[in-house]
């Protein structure tokens, strides 16, 4: 009898005897060996690296211990065997302005160190501080159009957008919309029943895709031509540029006579009955938007269109013939908070009378000089070791600047 009380005594018992030997050996000191790399080549250069801080966090007991990296982005730190959660967090101050200048970072959660000389590698990500988005941002648009022997027309306007961000972002759904209301326009009778909560829209062009088809990589662009053609092979077209290298193309359909290249992936055009539909007008009257659906499908793109839409009176002045009317139209709409970015668009003779973009997203303007002055809306650059980035303000004005000439996107502009 005593034999098997003794028995299931030590049965009881093993639990707690395992668990000190369990805690022993996470008292056991270790050597860690931490390693940051780029997440985007080219943007980090040695005295980035240098003095960096990696701090290692215990995540039972939010111990800390942390490690000075070199100049190649190691270090090494002694610590506890246990779970861990791994940050670098630093910013870089301009020489110029005092202020902040670049952020950078490194997030790793619940890393287990259990060897010692165990190795640990985290992607270091280098972002502008007056470039951090969350999602997609214009770096070019092209609306202006050019003068062709001397005519005045478009045929190569464009669009680029690009992945601000230290994160692998998707291209299916993302849209791209113009303004309704016009920009040297006085209010319309519907104006203050949308903004600035929500923008009137007279259509939107909508990257095809389940959601994730498309990948960009950070610091990578999107490229939407208009008709994605070499436009300087056109005899007399010698403004034009090459757009054959284009990821998307919007074309309109045969009925149009519009041309398409069937090398390039064509988006989806939606539009709105009772608006202009989706063009871009040369004097920049309307504003070019973007924002984010879940994924390019026709049916997610349907139901946004059915849940923005409302109606509206619009007023219809008077004429020689008849009296001032008021008529319902329909009018589609975008959240203002589902907007990731936008620019209030113009002209210097009209300026802006009414804006059409909040003030929440571009509080400030880019005007062209007229119509077909081959003048493009192109960001700021913004160098983070040998990548590019773009400065990002909400303010147009300081943002952007104006280009003389079109860039050109020809077939394999990617490796050149």
């Amino acid at each position: 009898m005593r034999n098997k009380v003794f028995f299931l005594l030590m049965v009881a018992l093993a639990p707690f005897v395992v668990s000190c030997e369990d805690d022993d050996d996470e008292d056991k000191m270790v050597t860690v060996n931490f390693s940051a790399q780029p997440r985007v080549s080219g943007s980090f250069n040695s005295d980035m690296f240098e003095g960096l801080e990696a701090v290692f966090t215990e995540v039972r007991s939010q111990n800390a211990t942390s490690c000075l990296l070199d100049a190649n982005g190691r270090g090494t730190v002694s610590i506890t065997k246990g779970v861990y959660n791994v940050v670098v967090d630093q910013s870089i101050k301009s020489v110029v302005t005092g202020k902040d200048s670049i952020f950078i970072s490194v997030l790793l959660e619940n890393i287990t160190i259990n060897e010692e000389n165990q190795m640990v590698q985290g992607y270091i990500s280098a972002l502008p501080a007056s470039g951090l988005s969350k999602g997609f941002i214009f770096s070019e648009v092209f609306f202006n159009g050019e003068q062709n022997s001397g005519r005045m027309m478009h045929p190569d306007q464009y669009i680029v957008l690009f992945n601000p961000t230290s994160e692998v972002l998707y291209a299916d759904g993302l849209s791209v919309a113009v303004t309704h209301h016009i920009s040297w326009w006085d209010k319309k009778l519907w104006y203050d029943d949308f903004y600035p909560n929500r923008v009137p829209i007279g259509g939107f062009i909508t990257i095809p895709g389940n959601g994730t088809d498309h990948p960009v990589q950070p610091g990578e662009k999107v490229v939407i031509a208009f008709t994605a053609i070499d436009h300087s092979s056109v005899e007399g077209y010698d403004h034009a540029v090459d757009l054959t290298g284009a990821d998307f193309e919007i074309y309109n359909g045969p009925e149009s006579n519009d041309v398409d290249n069937p090398d390039v992936p064509n988006v989806i055009i939606t539009e709105n009955g009772d608006s202009y539909g989706f063009f871009f007008q040369p004097r920049g009257y309307v504003s070019p938007l973007v924002f984010k659906l879940k994924d390019g499908k026709k049916a997610t793109i349907e139901s946004f269109y059915n849940e923005h839409i409302s109606s509206a009176k619009e007023v219809v002045a008077a004429t020689d013939s008849t009296e001032e009317t008021v008529v319902d139209i329909q009018i589609l709409s975008v959240p203002t908070s589902d907007i990731l970015d936008g620019v209030q668009t113009s002209d210097v003779p009209q300026d802006v009378k009414t804006r059409v973009i909040p003030e929440t997203v571009d509080r400030g303007k880019f005007l062209v000089n007229g119509c077909h002055r081959q003048e493009l809306a192109i960001r700021k650059e913004i160098r983070v070791g040998d990548a590019i980035y773009y400065q990002d303000t909400n303010n147009s004005s300081e943002d952007f600047v104006m280009q003389k000439g079109q860039n050109a996107y020809p077939l394999g502009w990617r490796n050149k």
